[in-house]
C-alpha cells in the first residue's frame, strides 16, 4: 500500500491543506515509480493518518479520479491507474530484435570487428538513413523553458526526419490555430498529469502521455548539499508547494533545515536572505534574480524517463510509422489492382 508523510502537509504555508494533498498525490502518482494497481490508503485512515477532515481527503480522491490518476473500486478503494512502461497493442518492441542483434554481433566478430565500433558504425549509418515517412509530433508543456529542453531530450527517440514542435498548454487553451495543429499531428506528447487536460481541450488528438523523473544534474546537486545547509525550497504554482520538502528529502536526506515558499509570497525575500541555498521549481526562473549572484541558487528541473523513451514512446513511434506506410501504399495497391482489371478486359 502507498502511504504519505504527514510532515509534507505544512499548515504553516497559506495553502489549505487540501490543495497540498491532492499537488502532493498528483505529483507521486505522476512522477513517481508506482506501478498500476497500488492501493492507497482508505479515506478514512488517510484523514486518520494527516489530521484532516475526512471529506477533504474524499474529495481530493475525487478529483485524481477525475485527472485519470487513480480509478475508485468500490468497496475496495483508491488504485493508482497508470503503467510508466506498458501500452498495449504496439508493435515491434525492442525485445523482437534480439535474434537479429546476436546474428550482427556474430557475422562482426567473424570479420574482426568490435561491439563498440559496431555500435559507432550502426550510430553512424542510423543518422544517414531517412525513413519513408516522416512523422508529425507536437509536445505540450507547461513552461515554455524548460519545455524546450524536453523536446531535445525526447529527440534522440525520433527519426532522423521527424518533426517535433513545441506548444504550452496556455497556447492551447487561447489559440484554435495551436489546437488544431494538435488534431493534424501524428502524436502529441505531455505529462501524466496534464493528460486528461490535454483531452479536454483537444479531444480528436491523439496524445500520448510520458513519465518524468527528476534529472541528473538536480539528483547530483541535491546529494552534494553540505548537510548543515539551509534550504529554501520555492515553488512556482501553489498546488505542489507541499511537494518541495519531500522532493528535496528524497536525494538530500541529510538536510533537515528546509523552507518552503511559494515564488511571490510576501515574504520570499527575507525567506532567500535567511537561507544557504535556493532550489526553485521550473517556472520560477524569477527566484534565481532574486536570490543574487552570490547565493547558490539551482533548478529543481525534471526530464523524461529514458526507460518510458524506450520502451513506450519508440515502440508508439514504431506503430504510428507503420500504419503510416501502410495508408500510403494501400491507394498505389488499390490503383494497381485496378489498372490489371482493365487490361484484362
Amino acid at each position: 500500500m502507498f502511504t504519505i508523510d504527514a510532515s509534507s502537509i505544512d499548515r504553516s504555508l497559506p495553502v489549505p491543506v487540501g490543495k497540498q494533498l491532492y499537488g502532493l498525490l498528483s505529483y507521486v502518482l505522476s512522477f513517481g515509480d508506482m506501478p498500476k494497481g497500488v492501493k492507497l490508503q482508505s479515506v478514512r485512515q488517510l484523514a486518520a493518518e494527516l489530521d484532516i477532515a475526512p471529506m477533504t481527503v474524499a474529495e481530493v480522491y475525487k478529483r485524481l479520479r477525475a485527472d485519470g490518476l487513480v480509478e475508485i473500486r468500490p468497496g475496495l478503494g483508491a488504485f493508482t491507474v497508470y503503467e510508466p512502461r506498458r501500452r498495449d497493442g504496439v508493435i515491434a518492441p525492442a525485445s523482437v530484435l534480439g535474434p537479429d542483434i546476436d546474428s550482427l554481433l556474430e557475422k562482426a566478430e567473424a570479420l574482426g570487428i568490435s561491439p563498440i565500433t559496431l555500435a559507432s558504425m550502426v550510430q553512424a549509418q542510423a543518422r544517414l538513413r531517412k525513413p519513408r515517412v516522416h512523422l508529425d509530433i507536437v509536445f505540450v508543456g507547461i513552461f515554455e523553458a524548460p519545455a524546450r529542453d524536453y523536446v531535445e531530450q525526447i529527440r534522440p527517440t525520433l527519426a532522423a526526419n521527424d518533426l517535433i514542435s513545441l506548444l504550452t498548454f496556455d497556447h492551447i487553451r487561447d489559440n484554435e490555430e495551436a489546437r488544431e495543429k494538435c488534431r493534424n499531428a501524428d502524436l502529441v506528447l505531455t505529462f501524466v498529469h496534464r493528460e486528461v487536460e490535454m483531452r479536454s481541450l483537444v479531444p480528436d488528438a491523439n496524445i500520448l502521455s510520458l513519465r518524468f523523473i527528476p534529472s541528473e544534474r538536480t539528483r547530483q546537486a541535491l546529494a552534494l548539499l553540505d548537510p548543515r545547509t539551509r534550504v529554501a525550497a520555492v515553488t512556482q504554482l501553489k498546488d505542489y508547494i507541499a511537494i518541495m520538502r519531500p522532493s528535496v528529502r528524497e536525494f538530500a536526506p541529510h538536510i533537515s533545515d528546509i523552507t518552503v515558499a511559494w515564488s511571490y509570497a510576501d515574504d520570499l525575500a527575507d525567506i532567500v536572505a535567511r537561507c544557504d541555498v535556493v532550489i526553485y521549481a521550473s517556472g520560477a526562473d524569477h527566484v534565481a534574480d532574486l536570490a543574487g549572484p552570490n547565493k547558490r541558487c539551482f533548478e529543481y528541473r525534471h526530464a523524461p524517463d529514458p526507460g518510458v523513451l524506450e520502451n513506450l514512446l519508440a515502440p508508439a513511434l514504431a506503430e504510428l510509422r507503420h500504419n503510416k506506410i501502410a495508408d500510403a501504399e494501400a491507394p498505389a495497391k488499390v490503383a494497381d489492382i485496378t489498372s490489371r482489371r482493365t487490361k484484362t478486359r
